[in-house]
């Protein structure tokens, strides 16, 4: 395998593979008519997803403070108090 380097080898097929079946949902749908208005179905999910957008991200659980969670490492405050 001199100059071939085995992750550009696995990029290039997997961009390849991606290439090919985007041609071939292409091919089987078919392109969308030109008309101006969307399917409402699409026009719901861009909705949804402008308004989770919108809406902080919570962290670590659902509401962010999932406490049955076990933490892995120390925090900040406790590495800065133990070097106290």
């Amino acid at each position: 395998m001199s100059g071939i380097n085995f992750f550009s080898w696995i990029r290039d097929g997997v961009r390849q593979s991606v290439m090919l079946g985007v041609s071939d949902a292409i091919e089987q749908l078919g392109t969308p008519a030109n008309t101006e208005e969307l399917h409402p179905s699409v026009v719901g999910f861009l909705n949804a997803d402008r308004s989770a957008a919108t809406q902080p991200k919570a962290i670590g659980g659902i509401a962010g403070n999932d406490k049955s969670r076990k933490r892995l490492g120390r925090s900040l405050q406790e590495i800065e108090a133990q070097s106290q």
